[in-house]
């Protein structure tokens, strides 16, 4: 009687626990590669707002006035942007890009000058920035201004959302005082 020679290769148990590991890892890396994603696509919010609010302060802090004058006894902000930026929930502007379509028009507007701030290119966010005078019924004449940033980023109507306060108080003209960090609401959604 001949020996049976054993052919080589993979019986189908081991095949079938090499496909239970490969599913197994690829479940765990998906989700935190996708929340990796949204990470990275949530700096553009960080970094353009802290520009936006220290825009503010610069320009607090130079006493320019909406002529570009400057005025050593009248500090003020500039004037607050009339709207966002972009549509909040522009995922699906622009044909189904997920991205914003860059305004050119907007940005030649007195406050987005005053504030040096401007996006040429597509982008997540749409970016607003207010100031107002006095807290609701207050007489101390402090100066409040915020830059936010809001966007969504899957397209799912949740919606994040970064932003920058400050406040200068009437009593203290040293100029303006804020938020040492960024206020996030939702970051990832």
């Amino acid at each position: 009687m001949a020996k049976r020679k054993y052919e080589k290769g993979f019986t189908l148990i081991e095949l079938m626990i090499v496909v239970a590991i490969i599913g197994i890892l690829a479940a765990v890396a998906i989700p935190a590669f996708m929340k990796y994603i949204k990470k990275s696509k949530t700096s553009e919010a960080r970094t353009h707002v802290q520009k936006i609010y220290a825009g503010a302060r610069e320009y607090w802090m130079d006493r320019n006035t909406a002529a570009g004058q400057i005025q050593a006894d009248s500090p003020q902000f500039p004037d607050p942007a009339e709207a966002w930026t972009a549509d909040q929930g522009c995922c699906a502007m622009g044909g189904g890009t997920e991205k914003c379509a860059p305004q050119q028009t907007l940005w030649d507007t007195p406050t987005w000058r005053a504030l040096k701030f401007s996006m040429d290119d597509p982008h997540y966010y749409a970016y607003a920035y207010n100031v107002s005078v006095g807290a609701a019924g207050a007489t101390d004449g402090s100066h409040n201004f915020s830059a936010l940033a809001r966007g969504d980023l899957d397209c799912d109507q949740d919606y994040s959302q970064f932003s920058m306060y400050g406040v200068v108080d009437a009593q203290f003209a040293d100029g303006p005082a804020g938020s040492a960090a960024l206020s996030r609401q939702n970051d990832l959604e």
